[in-house]
């Protein structure tokens, strides 16, 4: 009797089965897996890279938040000079790494009769920090000095804030600035520039 499913080779007398067949749509299965995993693996690892990116990014962002806020805190009620305050701040930064990537700025502002600021003083650290990175609220014009200072107009500049100032009120600005590196850069070319500010 023939043996259900497989068939005979009538010379030899052995039954043949279809073993190979199963076997050929194993291994293009197999391929097929393999190739679909392929595809698929640069999509993951992208998404991966971009939660990360994400994490590190809220990091830095909240490590600048503070370092503004105990920048103007120090400004404020210190009497320590601004440029000791700054280089002081960007080398405790980790795991920041502003004395390459990023820049603080400290300026001083006095409110004027219609709720503006007028800008007195403005500084950056001596050593360190990035200096293609400039300040938001008013750029220095003039030759930075060897305490950090920076050399104002004659005429004081006048600027706007979101909040304004009583006549004669004095407070501190303090700018952080941080060029954030992507993980996925070779995918966003343009890498983002983190920034917080605090008034007071």
């Amino acid at each position: 009797m023939p043996i259900l499913g497989e068939r005979h080779d009538e010379e030899r007398g052995f039954p043949v089965t279809n073993a190979p067949a199963r076997a050929r749509r194993r291994v293009r299965a197999s391929g097929l897996a393999t190739i679909e995993f392929a595809l698929v693996l640069p999509i993951l690892l992208l998404l991966v890279l971009g939660v990360i990116d994400l994490s590190r990014a809220i990091q830095f962002n909240n490590v600048l938040v503070h370092l503004t806020r105990e920048g103007a805190n120090l400004a404020a009620r210190t009497t320590e000079p601004p440029d000791y305050i700054l280089r002081t701040l960007m080398s405790t930064a980790t795991p920041l790494t502003m004395n390459t990537d990023g820049m603080m700025y400290i300026t001083k502002l006095v409110g004027e009769p219609d709720g503006r600021a007028r800008v007195e003083e403005q500084y950056r650290p001596t050593v360190g920090g990035k200096r293609a990175l400039g300040s938001t609220l008013w750029s220095c014009s003039g030759a930075w000095r060897a305490d950090g200072s920076c050399t104002m107009p004659a005429t004081r500049p006048i600027i706007s804030l979101t909040v304004p100032l009583l006549d004669g009120e004095t407070v501190y600005a303090v700018e952080s600035f941080y060029d954030y590196t992507l993980l996925t850069r070779y995918v966003i070319s343009t890498d983002p520039r983190l920034y917080s500010l605090t008034i007071l």
